[in-house]
């Protein structure tokens, strides 16, 4: 499988496009910022929220409660957008995929935790985050991008 840098290197030397700077956009994904989280509501009203998130590489995690209009949303249709930008260094990126929604707080819990570091969250025990994360309903939407990273919509990379 060829790493998401050369697929990268290969387009640009195609002629397909200007190759964006991957590691550049993965730092930025990096950073503590809010991603708008896009889906689609019944009616076909789009419905937006800004969320943190978490980027492995080759997924994004938000972390979202049963409650939420978005987990129904998400439940019901499983297409998903997101914004991810910096308005004082007019960059972006946005982002297409699929969603699927995990509830196993156990298994995904170091996810859970990978998204509250980011953004400053205080670290808590396991227990601690665990019974937290059950009293609140919480689950996570795993997105799977539609395409490879460097075929995104992103500018300033």
């Amino acid at each position: 499988m060829e790493s998401r840098y050369a697929q990268a290197s290969e387009a640009l030397a195609c002629g397909a496009m200007a190759a964006p700077d991957l590691q550049a956009m993965d730092a930025f994904l990096a950073e503590p910022r809010n991603a708008i989280v896009a889906g689609i509501r019944r009616d076909g009203r789009p419905h937006l929220t800004p969320n943190w998130f978490w980027w492995d590489g080759s997924k994004f995690y938000v972390s979202t409660t049963k409650t939420r209009l978005k987990y129904r949303i998400f439940t019901n249709d499983p297409r998903m957008q997101l914004a991810i930008d910096d308005v004082m260094g007019f960059r972006y990126i946005i982002v297409e995929g699929q969603v699927t929604i995990s509830d196993d707080v156990e298994v995904e819990l170091p996810l859970f935790r990978a998204i509250r570091a980011k953004h400053g969250r205080p670290d808590q025990t396991d227990d601690e985050m665990r019974a937290e994360l059950i009293r609140d309903e919480r689950v996570l939407l795993v997105m799977t991008p539609d395409k490879p990273q460097a075929e995104w919509m992103a500018r300033g990379f």
